[in-house]
């Protein structure tokens, strides 16, 4: 019953930091799990239970990144992109999606701030910035609005009277922006164009932390390539 009792604890302890610290951002609960299973296959051995405890181990292993058999098929949580990287270009921004992180960045096109990379500039010539968006390039001002909602999620709330860009619906879309969008290479096949979409709706969809002109830009991405 003590071991029962320790394993619910630790099970309801890493709900909470997964609710707490890993909304929106699948690698966190990823690496989260990860830890849990091994630290659950430690406590397991040391009760005994080696033959349960080893494929824990190995399964928590797996969803860190680390190299283990079960690493391929089905089982392959850990397997990292490799530095893959998504990039949105509308006429103000260039935008930059991290595939590993989930991560913004992108460097301002046109305007007073053109030259800039959007991570060195403080909130407020951030929001300076959407309002000149908001003026000039309404693909743009969403574009920008999905970065803030990214990295500055009060911004709204900060940002006090200032109005928020309707949704606009992406503009025609090349095959070469769409893999683009996907972070894909043009040799890439149906296969592959469909797993980025996947993944990258797993971070970008409104319910977990994206935006719906991301999401609208990722399907728009898979439907030039492949319908």
């Amino acid at each position: 019953m003590p071991q029962l009792l320790i394993v619910l604890a630790a099970a309801i302890v890493f709900f909470w930091i997964v609710g707490k610290y890993g909304r929106g951002n699948p690698i966190f609960i990823r690496q989260a799990a990860g830890i849990a299973l091994m630290a659950l296959a430690g406590f397991i051995s040391l009760r005994g239970g080696v033959a349960i405890a080893a494929p824990l181990f190995l399964l928590g292993l797996g969803l860190l990144g680390r190299n283990f058999p079960f690493q391929a098929g089905n089982f392959n949580w850990g397997r990292r992109s490799e530095g893959q990287r998504s990039s949105v270009r509308t006429n103000m921004l260039s935008m930059e999606l991290d595939h590993d992180t989930g991560s913004m960045d992108g460097e301002i096109l046109a305007g007073q701030f053109a030259g800039r990379r959007l991570k060195e500039m403080p909130l407020q010539q951030v929001l300076m910035l959407l309002e000149e968006c908001q003026g000039a390039d309404p693909q743009s001002a969403n574009l920008l609005e999905a970065y803030l909602d990214r990295t500055h999620t009060d911004w709204r709330t900060r940002s006090g009277s200032r109005k928020t860009t309707g949704s606009q619906r992406p503009g025609t879309m090349s095959k070469e922006e769409a893999y683009a969008v996907l972070g894909l290479k043009p040799t890439s096949g149906e296969k592959e164009i469909r797993a980025a979409h996947r993944r990258l709706m797993k971070q970008y969809h409104p319910d977990h932390g994206g935006s719906d002109y991301l999401a609208s830009k990722i399907n728009q991405a898979k439907e030039t390539l492949v319908g």
